[in-house]
Order: structure tokens, then C-alpha cells, then sequence
């Protein structure tokens, strides 16, 4: 029957057979003959296991309602964080059936398709039905890849509606195989939905096989989604979401669990156009307490609910759920709430800088008005411009990668230097004592990694990086040759020989041939904003010098031009930008990447005045060197103060004082009481 035979399986079997048969009121023979989807293959069972299945059955105690949380249980962890085959928490599954009774009672609707095109074990759909009542269904169905998980949805949306078999239809297979081959006949044996209610897979795109990503994409196409595929390398549930645009009635409900990073992702603009073109995006909420609305998932995740018409004159609701799904549904469903003014967005209107991360109009309302109103003057004053007009589009480089950093960092866990000259170093083996003399025509200057260098603006670097051209070892020093040999029979070259076979010494080599990652400024890849371990977010180095892909690297600039973007990704003004636009991926880490940098103001140091340019490098340099406390605590330093203030006078805007005393006190009373608690 296609399932992995365990006990836990075997038991969820035996009561989803139990649970059709009650309804079919029949014999378990009789499933022999059935041309239900989920039972395909149940002819294929010996008269052995059939009777050993009627003993079960006599004795099972297990409810539909548990086999729905454990089915998920049954696929082996690795496999179902890889396909990220997780279920909905319950917060998520009764907003989604409250929304449903709100749309249904709004448009006075006496009956409805419910849908869901990836319906692992319809706790959404069951909960639907159960909250809108059986009676008012007119058709249900769902397509599952799981052949348990299916056969658990077809039992318990059974069970939901009575056993009126006819109206229930689930299809085991691939939606994207299924759906196609369904709706692009001349007619389907199943109707398009009144509502759709899902949690798309999220599978990462890299662990996808070429072919089937290629097989997803043609289909894409050919149901006439291309326009919104923004690059090839895309998100899966991006193309769920499509999928479940091409079955959806106009006018129809659409609720679903989607991550964060669909709408700050460069392939999620294009999911983002199609909402604004076909859709009336009512809702958009992430959980005030939770990560996620799937079970065991650890990604970011946010629920969106939308109709399929357009109404641009409709704003939508961006809150947090903390409970009370039923009222929360009805505030976005009917909007009748005293508060109601405090959420509601217009998707259209949006700064391009806002429109870039959707979950920042979740943050601080206080918080987004100061930036925006900071950002909109510096504009339109020139004072500001988008890093890609000041830096250049190929000017911000991720650091080098390394398989292996215990033997192409050095010094290293294994190895300390002992001589550092002009032109090579000695090092030293901790456990052997063995001297190696390395030449510098092998090594790079390297920042490791941020911890190291989180609590002072200007540092120098210790560390170098192995860069060993493309040829063959013995035609290398005879110390490096050991070195490499080292490594190998160490173990800690092992991550960069699997990777890269031949010459796998020199993969680091290519990256600096390539990218050319060297510069005066460096920023960590991402941060933990409750800054409990950082006072600084970006540093500086006089040297110019390479970083590891822990850092992001601002090429081509040096001198005062360095100090001052150091100076502006130091400031307060910058870390609410983080705050707020930044890509989040957990409670407290977030991070940018380059694009965003790119596409983000920055100070336009071409265009500020001079003495507004030399205050800023007389202000980072009070405190270039010195070692700084965690970021809350430098909140109405003095050198911070000034810092701000001399940033704020250099883009010309209004009341510098001000604002900064507004934007401490938002960091202050409500970001760093959120953050010091987690």
C-alpha cells in the first residue's frame, strides 16, 4: 500500500479502516473492490492480512483526531525536514476555520468547495467543516504525496461530514502532477474551489532533483504563471501557491501558511505581484509568541488571507495572533474592531524600500514612521541614495567560503603562529610541537568570524587563509606539503576533499581569484538583535583585507568614504532599519543580504557637505577603538548621541534631536525589554 510498515503506521491503518467501514457499512472484503484512491492497492492484501486487520480493528482504541498529529510522526525526521512535511499547530488550523465560517456568513454562501492541494491530514479542512457544519459542504478535496497521511485525511473529512462518501475525494500523488493532468481536461471529475485552506510544502529549492525542478517549472509555465516567475531558482511554495491560484473560483477564499521569506525573498516578488493583481489581501499575521504555524518546522513562518478579486481600496489587516482566532478572524473577515485603524495597510502604497520585506509592516508603527519619514527626506534631499547608485551594483561581496576552517584558517584549534614577518609565518603544531615556515604568497589576511570582533568598531586581523594556486602538491614548498598532508591524514581537510576532489586544496583560491573579497568595511552576515553579546554591527579595517562567508564585504572604497558607511551601519539610525527590514529567521536573528543592501538608502557620501562629512569621522573616531557594551546600553551615550546627531545633519533632516530622542525611547522602552527576555 506504499506505507512503511511500523507498528505506529499499522495502528493508524487499522483505525482509518475502521472509520470508512463504519460509513460504508460493509465488510472489510468489500474494500477489495472499492475505487477509492487511498485504497488503490488494498487488493493486493493476502486473506492473511486481511483477517489479521479484523482482529485489530475489534481492538483498536485509537481515535481519527490522534492519527491526524501522528501520521507526520511516521515519516523519518531527516526525510520530512528535508520535503519540510509539517502540520499546522492548532492556533493556525482554527483561525483558518473561523476565517472560512466569516467568509462563508459575509457572503451569505449556503454552500462551498473546500479544498486543499497539499491536505496531508486535513486538520485544517476537518476543522473547517466542523466549524461551518457538514450541511453546507458541497464538495471536498485534497491531493497528499503520503499514501498514511491521505488515507488519514480521507478518513477524518469522513467522519467530519458524516460519512457522505460522494462529497469527499482525496488523490494520492504529486499536486503538481495531479492538478494539472486534473484541470487541464476538457472536464474534471472534481470542480475548482470556493475556499482553499493550506501549508504548501516549503522543500528548499537546492534539495529538489534538477529534472523534477525542471519537470515544476514547465508546468508552472504552461498553466500561464511565467510573468510572476521572478527567477528560476525559486521557492517551492511560490509555485504551491500558483498551483493553488490556477483551482481557486474567482471570488473564492484563499488561507494560507506560507514562511516569512516568501515576502522578502527575490523569488517571492513575483507571488507578491500576482496578490496585488488578482487578489484583495485581507490578512497577514505572524504569531506573537511562535516562529512558526507548523509543527516542528523552526521556519519563520506567517499566515495570509485573501480573496480572489481585486479591490484595491480594501487595505489589509498586519497583526500578531496571540489567541482569540475567532476574533481575530473576524476583525480581518469584517473588520469591525474599535483598533482596527492601527493595522490596516494598503499593500499598494507602500515606499519601494517597505514593499522589499512585507513582515516589516508587523513591527513597531512608531518605529516604521520614524524611519520611513528619515528615509523619505534624505531621498528627497540627496542626502540619501540606494546603495547600488553610491556603491556600485558589484560591491558588496560575501566572504570566502572554506570547507574545512581548521585547516585553511591559521592559526587554528591544531596550529598557532609563532613568527609573523614581511614575508611569511611560523607556525606551530599544538600536540607535535612540529614548525612549519609558510610564505604570505599563500596566504590571505582573513577575518574569521564576527563574535571575534562584535565590541569594537576598527580591528586588525590575526588570521590568515590558505589561497594555494592550481597545482600539484609537490610542486608546492616542502612545509606546505606537509602541511596539506596533514590535513588529509588529520581529517580536517576532509569537508573540502569530498566537496572537491582534485585540487580541492585551492578552492578558496578560485573564490579570491573570482570575487576579489577584499575591502575596509565588513559586516556579519546576520545578528542576534537582542545585541546581548554585541556593541557594534559593523567594523573597520585601515588594512584592506579578505573575511570569511561570515561577513559581507564593501569593496572599492577606503579613506574617509570607509569610516563614513562605517559609521552610518553603526548607527542607531541603521539598526532600526535592521530591525524593521530586516530578513528574520528566528525570534531574534536576522539578517540582510546583498541585494538588500543594494536596494536599501544609504548615506550618499558624494553629496553631504564636507564639515558634515569630517564630523562624522571626528565622531566614529572618539570611539573607533574603544570597546563598546552591548548596544542597549550605549542608548543616550554620549558618543552615540553625537554619532546620530552629526549622521542626521549630514541627510539634512528636520528635528535631529527630536527623532532621536523618540527613536531611543521606541528602542528603549519597547524593543530591548522584548529582546532581553528571550
Amino acid at each position: 500500500m506504499g506505507i512503511d510498515p511500523t507498528p505506529k503506521s499499522f495502528k493508524i491503518l487499522v483505525t482509518c479502516l475502521k472509520a470508512i467501514l463504519k460509513y460504508l457499512k460493509s465488510d472489510i472484503e468489500s474494500l477489495k473492490e472499492s475505487k477509492l484512491p487511498v485504497l488503490s492497492n488494498f487488493n493486493k492484501l493476502s486473506s492473511k492480512e486481511i483477517d489479521l486487520i479484523k482482529e485489530e480493528i475489534k481492538k483498536i482504541k485509537y481515535s481519527i483526531r490522534e492519527c491526524q498529529t501522528e501520521v507526520q510522526k511516521v515519516i523519518p525526521e531527516r526525510k520530512r525536514k528535508r520535503l519540510a512535511a509539517f502540520y499546522t499547530v492548532n492556533e493556525g488550523v482554527n483561525l483558518m476555520a473561523n476565517i472560512t465560517y466569516e467568509f462563508l456568513k459575509e457572503r451569505k454562501k449556503k454552500s462551498v468547495v473546500l479544498a486543499d492541494p497539499f491536505v496531508g491530514s486535513a486538520r485544517t479542512l476537518t476543522t473547517a467543516i466542523q466549524k461551518i457544519g457538514a450541511s453546507r459542504i458541497q464538495k471536498v478535496w485534497g491531493v497528499e504525496k503520503f499514501p498514511l497521511s491521505a488515507l488519514v485525511a480521507y478518513a477524518s473529512i469522513l467522519e467530519a461530514i458524516n460519512g457522505e462518501m460522494e462529497k469527499v475525494t482525496i488523490i494520492v500523488g504529486d499536486s503538481f502532477k495531479v492538478i494539472p493532468k486534473l484541470f487541464l481536461s476538457s472536464t474534471s471529475p472534481i470542480p475548482k474551489a470556493d475556499a482553499i485552506l493550506t501549508n504548501p510544502p516549503f522543500t528548499r529549492w537546492l534539495h529538489l532533483d534538477r529534472n523534477y525542478r525542471n519537470h515544476i517549472l514547465e508546468i508552472i509555465m504552461k498553466l500561464g504563471y511565467e510573468r510572476y516567475l521572478t527567477r528560476r531558482e525559486t521557492g517551492l511554495q511560490v509555485l504551491s501557491m500558483f498551483l493553488a491560484d490556477f483551482i481557486l473560483n474567482d471570488n473564492g477564499l484563499l488561507a494560507a501558511v506560507l514562511p516569512a521569506s516568501t515576502f522578502y525573498t527575490l523569488y517571492g516578488r513575483g507571488y507578491k505581484k500576482l496578490l496585488r493583481e488578482k487578489y484583495t489581501l485581507l490578512g497577514f499575521m505572524d504569531h506573537m509568541s511562535k516562529i512558526s504555524f507548523s509543527e516542528d518546522s523552526g521556519f519563520k513562518e506567517v499566515i495570509i488571507v485573501a480573496i480572489k478579486e481585486v479591490n484595491r481600496n480594501t487595505e489589509t489587516v498586519f497583526m500578531r495572533l496571540n489567541g482569540a482566532e475567532k476574533d481575530v478572524a473576524r476583525i480581518i473577515m469584517r473588520k469591525d474592531s474599535h483598533n482596527i485603524d492601527d493595522y490596516l495597510i494598503n499593500i499598494y502604497n507602500l515606499p519601494g524600500f517597505i514593499d522589499t520585506n512585507w513582515l516589516s509592516l508587523l513591527e513597531n508603527k512608531k518605529l516604521r514612521k520614524i524611519v520611513v519619514n528619515i528615509f523619505n527626506q534624505g531621498l528627497k534631499n540627496g542626502t540619501l541614495g540606494f546603495g547600488n547608485e553610491i556603491l556600485g551594483n558589484r560591491s558588496i561581496v560575501r566572504g570566502v567560503e572554506m570547507y574545512g576552517p581548521d585547516f585553511f584558517f591559521i592559526p587554528n584549534k591544531y596550529w598557532k603562529i609563532i613568527e609573523d614577518d614581511r614575508e611569511s609565518i611560523v607556525i606551530s603544531n599544538l600536540k607535535n610541537k612540529d614548525c612549519l615556515e609558510i610564505n604570505k604568497k599563500f596566504l590571505v589576511k582573513t577575518l574569521r568570524k564576527p563574535s571575534l570582533y562584535s565590541n569594537s568598531i576598527e580591528i586588525t586581523s590575526n588570521s590568515y587563509a590558505l589561497s594555494i594556486p592550481l597545482v600539484e602538491i609537490n610542486e608546492l614548498p616542502k612545509d606546505l606539503q606537509y602541511y596539506i598532508k596533514w590535513g588529509m591524514l588529520s581529517g580536517s581537510a576532509k569537508p573540502a576533499i569530498n566537496a572537491y576532489g582534485a585540487y580541492w586544496y585551492s578552492h578558496t583560491y578560485k573564490q579570491i581569484r573570482s570575487k576579489k573579497p577584499f575591502g575596509h568595511v565588513f559586516i556579519p552576515d546576520k545578528v542576534d538583535l537582542s545585541f546581548k553579546q554585541r556593541g557594534v554591527f559593523a567594523n573597520y579595517s585601515k588594512e584592506n583585507i579578505s573575511a570569511s562567508k561570515n561577513f559581507y564585504i564593501i569593496k572599492d572604497h577606503d579613506g574617509i568614504t570607509s569610516k563614513i558607511i562605517t559609521s552610518w551601519f553603526n548607527s542607531t539610525i541603521f539598526i532600526s532599519t535592521l530591525i524593521l527590514l530586516g530578513r528574520r529567521i528566528s525570534d531574534t536573528w536576522t539578517r540582510f543580504v546583498e541585494n538588500d543592501y543594494l536596494e536599501l538608502p544609504l548615506i550618499n557620501v558624494n553629496s553631504i557637505e564636507n564639515y558634515c562629512a569630517m564630523q562624522i569621522v571626528r565622531n566614529i573616531d572618539n570611539i573607533i577603538q574603544k570597546p563598546l557594551p552591548p548596544l542597549w546600553d550605549q542608548l543616550y551615550d554620549k558618543y552615540r548621541y553625537k554619532l546620530d546627531t552629526s549622521i542626521l545633519n549630514a541627510i539634512k533632516i528636520k528635528n535631529p534631536e527630536s527623532i532621536l530622542h523618540e527613536l531611543y525611547n521606541i528602542l528603549s522602552y519597547g524593543f530591548e525589554s522584548h529582546y532581553k527576555c528571550l
